[in-house]
């Protein structure tokens, strides 16, 4: 079987790979169920160990997703949530391109939740992408998003713990100001989240430089989303919504948004939106719950009331030869 962390965790098969660490589905030995498992190098997986100490027990929301355990071996260390099966929205976009209105506005809407929970403990998040936001996998249900990938995450008046030329964040995503190196908030999440309600729209990834893509305003709705991309994503912090609070608040008051029902009608989500089980099938050997067992050896198979009977039969022989 797999590499086993922890004398608890067995790594199963890899879900996805990149330049920091490794994500497996893992079989928790103790709890009886699969997980998914970020593997770091202990030096790229400090911060996000803080995080799991220090500030994880306090973000508990349905549209967040954060690490609750880990476990240290060698010089790696693996960090463990529930396993989420839609993909994200990084992989529904890669399916669809641009999203109906409706379904863009509802996910921006859940990653305001999200964010709202998330500025409420104290923490920014610095790192809102489309890979960042996982999905359940929901077929052409209402979508369930969840904020995830909280390695960036830092405390609101925490000690900087990277040098202040260090840029957090990815580019195409991250406020301006943030690439320049300002401290944490969260005017930062507030941008991101915004640039990401851009993309869902357009199909189209934001520049390296930073910046939406532009929107079209056709009607009351997209004229109204449109006006709230560009609050949200002004150069300068102290003009943008100042928490995902206020940015709620706003995308409270813009007419006919969101999704009608759990399926994709309204007025301004006409084209249906699927979101698929993304997770592979199991490799061989390992089956819905845990691993195969090994075949049991021949005399484990035999019932035991054969034995008895053997016994008493062979106890029979033996008396009657003694009383003969």
């Amino acid at each position: 079987m797999g590499e086993v962390f922890g004398g608890r965790y067995e790594l199963v098969d890899v879900l996805a790979a990149g330049g920091t660490g490794t994500v497996w589905r893992a079989w928790d030995r103790r709890e009886h169920v699969y997980r998914a498992a970020k593997v770091l190098r202990q030096s790229d997986g400090d911060s996000l160990l803080r995080f799991v100490r220090e500030t994880s027990r306090d973000v508990r929301h349905p549209n967040v997703v954060a690490p609750s355990g880990w476990t240290g071996e060698d010089d790696r260390v693996l960090f463990t949530m529930p396993l989420v099966r839609g993909g994200s929205v990084a992989t529904l976009l890669g399916d669809y391109g641009a999203l109906p209105v409706g379904w863009a506005l509802e996910l921006f809407r859940q990653a305001l939740l999200a964010l709202v929970e998330v500025h409420r403990v104290g923490l920014v998040h610095r790192d809102v992408t489309p890979a960042n936001l996982l999905l359940d996998a929901t077929g052409r249900g209402r979508p369930h998003l969840m904020l995830s990938d909280f390695g960036a995450a830092l405390q609101l008046g925490a000690p900087r713990l990277t040098r202040s030329d260090t840029v957090v964040g990815t580019p195409g995503y991250a406020a301006p100001e943030q690439l320049a190196g300002a401290d944490p908030a969260a005017t930062q999440d507030v941008y991101a989240v915004a640039v990401v309600l851009s993309q869902m729209l357009t199909g189209t990834p934001p520049p390296r430089a930073g910046g939406p893509a532009p929107l079209p305003r056709t009607d009351a709705t997209t004229t109204a989303v449109a006006e709230l991309v560009d609050a949200m994503t002004d150069p300068d912090p102290r003009r943008r919504p100042t928490t995902a609070l206020e940015a709620l608040a706003l995308l409270d008051a813009v007419p006919d948004a969101g999704l009608d029902d759990e399926t994709t009608s309204g007025p301004h989500a006409t084209e249906p939106v699927e979101v698929f089980d993304q997770v592979p099938p199991l490799p061989t050997g390992w089956t819905a719950d845990g691993p195969e067992r090994a075949p049991r050896a021949f005399w484990a198979t035999v019932p035991v009331l054969a034995w008895v009977l053997a016994a008493v039969g062979l106890l029979l022989v033996l008396a009657a030869v003694l009383v003969g």
